[in-house]
């Protein structure tokens, strides 16, 4: 039988786990700044739609769609939720 080096396997498995949280901070990052540009848009936006006269602003507004996030099934399974379907969720603005 071979030997099994539990050290070097460990170390390998710690590195991978750190690789894995330095990506999962990137992308938590990019997220929170997407979020930052959407909200100051959406400022921009309502700003604007104050400035239009009382004609133009009868007109419809657009319809936003979001996507609400879940856990992985098997995260849900882990956190003892049931599993649905993704969420779809619509948002009109005034």
């Amino acid at each position: 039988m071979s030997e099994i080096d539990i050290q070097a396997d460990l170390n390998a498995v710690n590195e991978q786990i750190t690789k894995m949280v330095e990506e999962l901070n990137r992308i938590s990052a990019s997220r929170d700044q997407m979020i930052q540009q959407i909200q100051n848009m959406n400022g921009v936006a309502m700003y604007l739609r104050g400035k239009l006269s009382p004609e133009e602003q009868l007109q419809p507004e657009p319809v936003v769609q979001e996507i609400l996030e879940t856990p992985a099934k098997g995260q849900q399974e882990e956190l003892g939720m049931e599993i649905a379907d993704d969420i779809t969720r619509t948002v009109e603005y005034p």
